[in-house]
C-alpha cells in the first residue's frame, strides 16, 4: 500500500491500493502513540529446562569450555582405532546380567559366543581386532570368575534413571549394575574398560548422582558404590554412599546447570589435569601459554 515518490514513471505515483485503504474508515492513517505503561519483555518458560546426560555432566564438570567446544560448538574428536571396544564390554555385560535376572546363569564355556556376537570396533584392523577380542575374552573370564557367585544377586542391569536436581536441572542416566550383596546391602556398580578412564572424582561424583536416581525410582538409599574396572591389573574401587556427597553433588549440578543458562563456561586460567586428557586442548591453548 506505499509508493515512492520520484521522477521514475513507474513507481511515482501512489498505488490505488494506498488511495483505497485510507479512506476506509476502519484504517488510521498515523501512529498511535504507544501507552506510558508497557508490559515487561520475559521469556516463554520462567526458566530454561536443561537435560544432561553424565557423559555431557562429567565434561561440564572437568571443564567447562570442552563441555561448550563439544556440545554447543560441535567440535569432535579424532577417530580411535579402538572406538566400540568400551561399549562392546558393556553389552557382554549386560547380557550377562539381565539373563541372571531371569535365573539364566553364564559361564565360561559360553564366553566366546558372548565376545563375538557383541564386539563391534568397526576402525581396527584385523591385528588390533584380533588383541581386542582376546582382551575382551580375559576381561569377560576374570569378572566371572572373581563374581560369577554374585550373579544371582542381581537387581538391574543397564537401568535408566533421572535425577530432578533442581528446577529445570535434570540429569539423565544408565546404571550399569544394582546388585545385593551377601550383607542384604544394595550396591551400585559402574564398569570400567578402557586405559583412559576418567579421574577418580568424576567418578564418584556420577555414582553418587545414580544412587540419587535409584532412591528417586525405588524410593530407597543404595549402601555402596563399586567401579569394576574390567582391565586387567587396574584396581576396583568400593566405598559406602556418603550422604554429604549426596547434597553437595546436587548442588553442584544445579551451579552447573545455571552456568550452562547464562553461557559462563570459561576455560581453566592455566595448564591442569584437564588439559593433559583434552583432546581439544589445541583449539584452547598450548603449554606455552596460561591464557
Amino acid at each position: 500500500m506505499t509508493y515512492s515518490p520520484g521522477n521514475s514513471q513507474m513507481y511515482r505515483n501512489q498505488s490505488d491500493f494506498y488511495t483505497f485503504t485510507t479512506r476506509n474508515a476502519y484504517v488510521l492513517t498515523a501512529e498511535t502513540p504507544l501507552p506510558d505503561e508497557r508490559l515487561e519483555p520475559r521469556a516463554r518458560h520462567e526458566v530454561p529446562e536443561v537435560t544432561l546426560s553424565f557423559s555431557e555432566l562429567k565434561y561440564l564438570f572437568e571443564c567447562p569450555y570442552q563441555f561448550k567446544l563439544r556440545f554447543l560448538y560441535g567440535f569432535d574428536v579424532p577417530i580411535r582405532e579402538e572406538l566400540g571396544y568400551g561399549k562392546s564390554l558393556h553389552d557382554v555385560m549386560a547380557e550377562i546380567h539381565k539373563r541372571a535376572i531371569d535365573g539364566d546363569l553364564v559361564d565360561d564355556v559360553e564366553v566366546e559366543d558372548l565376545v563375538d556376537r557383541h564386539l563391534h570396533a568397526p576402525f581396527a584392523g584385523d591385528v588390533l581386532k584380533g588383541q581386542l577380542r582376546n582382551a575382551a575374552l580375559g576381561a569377560v573370564r576374570r569378572y566371572l570368575r572373581e563374581n560369577g557367585d554374585q550373579l544371582s544377586k542381581t537387581l538391574y542391569s543397564e537401568q535408566p534413571i533421572r535425577v530432578h536436581v533442581a528446577s529445570g536441572v535434570t540429569v539423565d542416566g544408565r546404571i550399569d549394575l544394582i546388585r545385593r550383596l551377601d550383607t542384604d546391602e544394595t550396591s551400585i556398580v559402574d564398569f570400567k574398560s578402557t586405559q583412559r578412564a576418567q579421574t577418580e572424582d568424576i567418578t564418584r561424583d556420577q555414582l553418587h548422582v545414580y544412587a540419587a536416581g535409584y532412591e528417586e525410582l525405588t524410593g530407597k538409599r543404595a549402601d555402596l558404590i563399586e567401579v569394576l574396572n574390567l582391565d586387567d591389573r587396574a584396581d576396583s574401587k568400593r566405598e559406602v554412599v556418603n550422604a554429604q556427597l549426596l547434597g553437595d553433588i546436587r548442588n553442584k549440578i544445579r551451579d552447573a546447570g545455571n552456568a550452562l543458562r547464562e553461557n559462563n563456561m570459561p576455560r581453566h586460567s592455566a595448564w591442569c589435569t584437564a588439559c593433559d586428557r583434552c583432546d581439544l586442548v589445541g583449539v584452547c591453548r598450548d603449554r606455552q601459554h596460561s591464557l
